[in-house]
């Protein structure tokens, strides 16, 4: 019998399962993929990286210097910035407090978007930039559709920036997230960096794996069943064997915890499913870059102008995305995720479509080296709290996922953070 079986090794379930071992507990992590990361894998394939949907890791996240060596993780920042299609070019948008005076000059005559709404820019940045980042939290909130336009951003910047940007993070392109999130997430923008792990985004999940303690960590498990022992719990795993655990911890989704729980859940978990983000990646190998820099590319024409949402030359970022002499280039549709092969590729075709009109006659020659049609990418975030309610559901029983906080890497580590504590209090 261990201390605690956590199920799922997720960024969450990692980060409880090292600061549990670091306190002394023996632990039992059970993870039902072939490795550890959850929604943030990486796969090589033909010398190419592909991280599981485009994905990013913002810098200034309050949890990330508890938890990773920094360093290691060998940072590539994107540019700081953005090109925005519209009007049969590219438009660059960028932040004119962090680039020279030249690139501020040039942003504040570029007619894509106007230059009052560049002040509300300025204006919002200051706003968010105040205090500390929990103190965002505390303020009223609303869609984030809504605090935009009551801010004073015209339709013009609405359409033309703020929803291909901001589909690009939340996944969603009615802005139904909360302002509060919002808030947070473009403060992380304003004052730090977005970046990619040198080596892929499961760099993060790697490096919190090897700190275990050998054995803890096991794989190709699928939990099926949780039920109370005289000493505590039974964790069933179908065919393979049962685990016994004084506590155990559920760092799934809300719907496998459901489940898992059965009758234990009394009425705390009995609230409405998590509504899912839908997104579908498309990865492409080509021999030459379509654009110079590791620049976010962003569709200003809405929808009726092509499915892609937005792109980006990763290789451009990390040479390790591709080998010599390739690049890779996401694009990423916003609010699909089919199932049928038939169904991908007719979608691939209309985002290669609306690539060549981007890009030009090379695109045709770019070849799909993957595309990931991901149902569950991000949970919906109406509602956003700093810090979760209690992560004890029912005696011995607790929950972590990013779900419970902002649906986001720092949401992961945080609410695995704060269930191993809970843990820890009420086991001393």
């Amino acid at each position: 019998m261990v201390d605690v079986a956590i199920v799922g090794a997720g960024l969450a379930g990692l980060c409880c399962a090292v600061r549990l071992e670091q306190a002394g507990l023996s632990v039992r992590l059970l993870e039902a993929e072939d490795a550890p990361g959850g929604r943030i894998r990486t796969d090589q394939i033909e010398g190419f990286r592909l991280d599981r949907g485009f994905q990013i890791l913002l810098t200034g996240y309050p949890e990330l210097v508890h938890h990773f060596d920094m360093k290691a993780l060998r940072l590539r920042p994107f540019a700081r910035g953005a090109l925005v299609w519209h009007g049969g070019r590219f438009h660059h948008f960028s932040d004119p407090f962090r680039g020279s005076l030249g690139t501020a000059l040039s942003i504040a005559v570029d007619p894509v978007v106007g230059f009052a709404d560049k002040l509300r820019i300025a204006r919002l940045r200051h706003l968010v930039g105040r205090g500390e980042p929990a103190d965002l939290f505390k303020w009223p909130e609303v869609t984030t559709r809504r605090f935009l336009e009551e801010y004073g951003f015209s339709s013009k910047m609405m359409e033309r920036f703020f929803l291909p940007f901001l589909a690009g993070i939340f996944l969603e392109r009615e802005l139904a997230t909360s302002s509060r999130y919002f808030q947070f997430l473009f403060r992380m923008f304003a004052y730090g960096d977005a970046a990619l792990p040198e080596n892929g985004m499961e760099m993060l999940p790697r490096q919190l794996a090897v700190r275990l303690q050998s054995g803890t960590l096991e794989t190709n498990v699928r939990v099926s069943a949780l039920r109370r022992s005289a000493n505590g719990f039974v964790v069933e795993a179908g065919n393979k064997a049962s685990y016994a655990a004084r506590q155990v911890v559920l760092a799934v989704d809300d719907r496998q915890a459901r489940s898992l729980l059965g009758s234990q859940n009394g009425n705390r978990h009995a609230k409405e499913l998590m509504q899912w983000n839908r997104v579908t990646t498309f990865y492409y190998a080509a021999d030459r870059t379509p654009i110079d820099g590791p620049l976010l590319v962003l569709n200003g024409e809405g929808q009726a102008a092509g499915p892609v949402n937005h792109a980006m030359v990763l290789s451009q970022a990390s040479e390790r995305y591709a080998p010599p002499g390739m690049h890779l280039i996401a694009a990423n549709v916003v609010g699909r995720a089919p199932q049928s092969g038939l169904q991908i590729e007719r979608l691939e075709s209309d985002a290669r479509a609306q690539l060549h009109r981007w890009f030009g006659a090379d695109v045709a020659r770019w070849t799909v080296i993957g595309g990931y049609p991901i149902a569950q990418a991000l949970p919906l975030c109406v509602h956003a709290e700093w810090q979760q309610t209690n992560p004890c559901l029912t005696e011995g029983v607790y929950l972590c996922g990013d779900y419970l906080e902002t649906p986001s890497i720092q949401g992961a580590l945080a609410s695995g953070r704060r269930a191993a504590q809970s843990v820890l209090q009420h086991i001393s």
